[in-house]
């Protein structure tokens, strides 16, 4: 027995068009563009960059609360936007900026969305911890980013995301691939066009675009593997954004490639653990 659903498929190019056109994305133009012209000089200072931020009062507070929230993990709290900046990394900054202003517009029933995007950017920072792997923060904010396709769909079609829900738990098959079958195209195409949008680097760009087919990725394949990894891991222990649909699976070129052992997973499950918990009763206004 068949059990598709029937319903009108979204023009690619029109719906590409309308993400591109969405008033409710932040695109940050006049600060991405100072920090552009400013990253040409090697030689200017990561206060400079905080000067910029701190002209503008409400993103200077929401960077803050972000870096600051239990749900980031940074140890102790870090009082200055240089500071957070140093942690951070520009390119990572820009990241969290987005996911937050994005979030903010979500309803409850996309609050699983929120919560399961802030466990994938904690398992990407632990597993790149685990591997001493370079760059951490800007893998996390790639975590923390790789489901934004999904905000938008939930926001722009969602009786027929509602739709897509039901055929891909019906059927037994990966939100991804009933995205394709009913809508055409998936959450990985649209957060590809986000990020053309807001012109985010690469490195954050193709994790993001690729993070359910990682063998596809021709550039920052160990970052696409640990978002990867990541996503399957934190579905695996029921916290993923959509209830019951299946779960994806580490592949053996990923566990192969990272050289991802049993007892890095297992260690990984036990960090994790006490924070589905901690976030399971709490939606994104509670680190507005």
């Amino acid at each position: 027995m068949n059990n598709k659903l029937i319903i009108e498929k979204e023009n690619v190019e029109e719906f590409k068009e309308k993400v591109e056109k969405l008033k409710s994305i932040p695109t940050l133009p006049h600060l991405m563009i100072k920090f552009s012209a400013m990253a040409e000089d090697p030689d200017t200072p990561m206060s400079k960059f905080g000067d910029e931020v701190q002209k503008d009062q409400v993103l200077t507070t929401k960077l803050l609360r972000i870096v600051n929230s239990a749900s980031y993990g940074f140890p102790g709290r870090i009082g200055t936007v240089t500071q957070a900046l140093i942690l951070l990394g520009l390119d990572a900054l820009k990241g969290l900026i987005i996911s937050s202003s994005v979030f903010d517009s979500l309803t409850p029933e996309a609050y699983p969305l929120w919560r399961h995007s802030m466990l994938v950017s904690l398992a990407c920072r632990r597993i790149g911890a685990m591997l001493d792997y370079p760059d951490i923060e800007e893998i996390a904010v790639a975590g923390l980013l790789h489901d934004i396709g999904k905000i938008i769909l939930f926001l722009e079609t969602p009786e027929k995301y509602r739709k897509v829900i039901q055929h891909a738990t019906k059927n037994d098959i990966p939100m991804f691939i009933a995205e394709k079958e009913l809508i055409g195209f998936n959450h990985n195409d649209i957060g590809g066009w986000l990020c053309e949008k807001w012109t985010l680097p690469e490195k954050l760009s193709i994790p993001i675009a690729f993070h359910h087919e990682p063998e596809k990725a021709m550039e920052y394949e160990d970052r696409v593997m640990i978002v990867a990894a990541s996503n399957a891991i934190v579905k695996g222990m029921g916290a993923g954004g959509e209830g019951d649909v299946i779960v994806d699976e580490i592949s053996d070129l990923i566990q192969n490639e990272l050289k991802l052992t049993q007892k890095h997973i297992s260690s990984l499950v036990e960090r994790i653990e006490p924070e589905i918990e901690s976030l399971e009763n709490i939606g994104p206004e509670d680190i507005k």
